[in-house]
């Protein structure tokens, strides 16, 4: 008598494990990525914009494209893609003026964040 009703507890669990197959569909949720991501006071689309903050006697936030292919640093630039988007010459250093700049890729939300930080001389 034990051994069935062991059989039969062991039966239960199994098929209440079974059913807990619904999580496994949960977990491809959390992978998926947001579709917007904030950049200061504004939301950025994820796939085809990335984040730029431009500090200068103000900080500045926007969104400037990017193509949808771009996975990184390395395909963006802050300085030229704020002057031929925007016409804004922001992060360009002249003599008076010098730039820093730094990026930032997560790729756990696949998402660029740059800035420009300007000082004078």
């Amino acid at each position: 008598m034990k051994a069935t009703t062991r059989y039969l507890v062991l039966l239960s669990m199994l098929v209440v494990g079974c059913g807990g197959s619904n999580q496994d569909d949960g977990d491809d949720d959390t992978q998926s990525f947001p579709e917007t991501l904030e950049c200061g006071d504004t939301r950025c689309k994820r796939a085809t914009q990335y984040c730029a903050t431009i500090v200068t006697a103000e900080t500045t936030h926007m969104c400037l494209n990017k193509k949808e292919s771009c996975k990184g640093c390395d395909c963006v630039n802050l300085d030229t893609d704020l002057t031929a988007q925007t016409g804004r010459q922001d992060c360009t250093a002249t003599a008076r003026l010098d730039v820093y700049f730094s990026c930032a890729y997560y790729d756990d939300v696949d998402y660029i964040k740059t800035s420009c930080t300007v000082r004078a001389r």
